[in-house]
C-alpha cells in the first residue's frame, strides 16, 4: 500500500498580484527558490523568433548591481547554484543561507543588465545550437512536426529562434521584452526548505514586494485544431536511420480525461523498459529501433500540447514502422486494455511519482503547477486514488476520443 504524502503548503498574494508559495520540507538542509511568471508563448513577437530564449538565457550574464563574473562570485559564496529561463528561474542553495540566496535570484530575474558583450556571446552560442540542430535529422523533424500540427501558433516556431530572427536581436530588444513581460501579476515565487512555511512567506515578501507593475497583455494567439486530412512528409538528409514523427494536436493538462490518457500512454508507448505495447512490438519483437515512444500527456501544459510518437529507425523500415504505430492506437482505441497491463500501469504510477518530490526544487515547482492548474495542494494525496479508479473501459473510451489514427501528421528526416 502506499503510504499517503502530507506537505505543509502555505500561500500569500500580494497586492501586485504575484502569488508567494512555501513548501515545509522538515529534517533538510536545502533550500529552492522559483520564479515562474505570467510570460506566454505570444508574447513573443512572430518576426523575434528566439527572443524569449534569449532573454532567459543571458539573465544571468549581469545586473545592474554586478557584471556577470560578480553575480557568478557571489552565488558561488552562499555554495549556491542559479540559473534563468524565459519565465524567471531557480537558485538552489543551504537552507542556512536562504535569504541571500533569495536576494540574488531577485536581482537575477528582476534587474538584469543585459550587457552587450555578453548578450552577443550568447547569441553566438544560441546560433551554434541552431545550426547543430538543422544538422540533425531528429530534429529537424521535430520541428517540422511541431509546425504542421500549431501552423501560425506561437508553438510552431522552435524553441531556440530561427537563425534569422536570432541573429537581428539587440540588447535593446531583450531590456524591453523584460520590461514588457516580466510583470508580477498572475506569476509565482515559489520556495522549498527546512523552515515553517509562514516564516517562509514573510520573507519571500519582504525581498518581492516591491515587485510591482500593470498586468502584462497577452496578444491573442490562433485556435489549433487537428486539420481536414493527414499529412505525410519526408525531408531527405545524408544520414543512415530515418527519424519518424507521427501525431497531431494533444490536450491542456486541465482537460478531465488527463489521468485516463495518462494511464493509456504508459500501456500504449510511455511505460518503462519494454512494457509498453510500442516497445515492445516494434523494439523488442520486430527490432526495428533502438527508440520508440508514443504519448499525449507529457506536453499538455496551459496550451494545447501534442500526441506524439517517435521512432528511430532504417529508411526501408519506414512506412512498417508508421504501421505498427497505427495498428496499435487502433488497436487501444477499440478494445480496453488487459487487466494485467492495467494493473501493472497503475502500480508504477502511484509507486514511483513520489520520486518527483524528493527535491526541493520540485516541491517548489509542484507547489506553482498545482496553482496554476487549479489541481489544489491536495492532489498530491489524492493522485494515488485517482489513478487505481480508472478502469480498461475507461482507458479505450478516452484514446477513442483523443486519438485520431485518420488524421496524424507524420513527418521524417534523414536517409530516403
Amino acid at each position: 500500500m502506499t503510504v499517503p504524502i502530507r506537505l505543509s503548503i502555505a500561500e500569500r498574494e500580494l497586492p501586485s498580484g504575484l502569488t508567494l508559495l512555501a513548501v515545509h520540507n522538515p529534517g533538510v538542509q536545502t533550500f529552492a527558490c522559483v520564479m515562474s511568471l505570467d510570460i506566454r508563448p505570444g508574447d513573443e513577437p512572430a518576426d523575434r523568433s528566439g527572443l524569449a530564449n534569449l532573454v532567459g538565457e543571458c539573465l544571468d550574464e549581469g545586473t545592474e548591481r554586478r557584471d556577470a563574473l560578480e553575480l557568478s562570485a557571489a552565488v558561488e559564496e552562499l555554495g549556491a547554484m542559479m540559473e534563468g529561463n524565459h519565465r524567471g528561474g531557480m537558485v538552489l542553495s543551504p537552507a542556512a543561507v536562504a535569504k541571500d540566496a533569495i536576494a540574488l535570484l531577485h536581482e537575477m530575474t528582476l534587474e538584469p543588465a543585459f550587457p552587450g558583450r555578453e548578450v552577443r556571446r550568447v547569441q553566438a552560442e544560441v546560433l551554434t545550437e541552431i545550426k547543430a540542430e538543422d544538422d540533425d535529422p531528429r530534429a529537424v523533424a521535430s520541428r517540422r512536426f511541431r509546425k504542421e500540427i500549431y501552423g501560425d501558433h506561437p508553438l510552431g516556431r522552435p524553441g531556440h529562434g530561427t537563425a534569422k530572427g536570432v541573429a537581428k536581436l539587440k540588447p535593446k530588444d531583450l531590456r524591453g521584452f523584460h520590461r514588457d513581460t516580466f510583470r508580477p501579476a498572475g506569476g509565482f515565487v515559489a520556495c522549498a526548505g527546512p523552515e515553517d512555511p509562514e516564516k517562509q512567506l514573510d520573507r519571500l515578501e519582504k525581498a518581492f514586494r516591491s515587485f510591482r507593475g500593470k498586468a502584462p497583455k497577452h496578444p491573442a494567439t490562433p485556435d489549433v485544431d487537428l486539420g481536414d486530412a493527414p499529412r505525410d512528409a519526408h525531408l531527405p538528409m545524408p544520414r543512415e536511420q530515418v527519424h519518424v514523427y507521427l501525431g497531431h494536436v494533444g490536450i491542456r493538462r486541465t482537460h478531465p480525461d488527463f489521468y485516463t490518457l495518462s494511464v493509456m500512454d504508459h500501456v500504449l508507448g510511455t511505460g518503462p523498459g519494454f512494457t509498453s505495447r510500442c516497445s515492445r512490438k516494434l523494439r523488442d519483437e520486430q527490432g526495428l529501433c533502438y527508440s520508440v515512444s508514443a504519448g499525449i500527456t507529457a506536453s499538455a501544459g496551459e496550451e494545447p500540447g501534442t500526441f506524439t510518437a517517435y521512432i528511430g529507425t532504417s529508411p526501408e523500415h519506414r512506412q512498417r514502422a508508421i504501421d505498427g504505430f497505427l495498428d496499435e492506437i487502433r488497436r487501444i482505441r477499440s478494445e480496453p486494455v488487459s487487466a494485467q497491463e492495467l494493473q501493472d500501469v497503475k502500480d508504477y504510477l502511484t509507486g514511483s511519482f513520489v520520486f518527483a518530490l524528493e527535491r526541493n526544487s520540485n516541491l517548489a515547482a509542484y507547489a506553482i503547477r498545482a496553482r496554476r492548474f487549479g489541481l489544489g495542494f491536495d492532489y498530491i494525496q489524492r493522485y494515488p486514488e485517482l489513478i487505481r479508479a480508472i478502469t480498461a473501459e475507461q482507458v479505450r473510451e478516452a484514446a477513442e476520443r483523443h486519438l485520431h489514427p485518420d488524421r496524424l501528421v507524420v513527418i521524417s528526416a534523414g536517409a530516403s
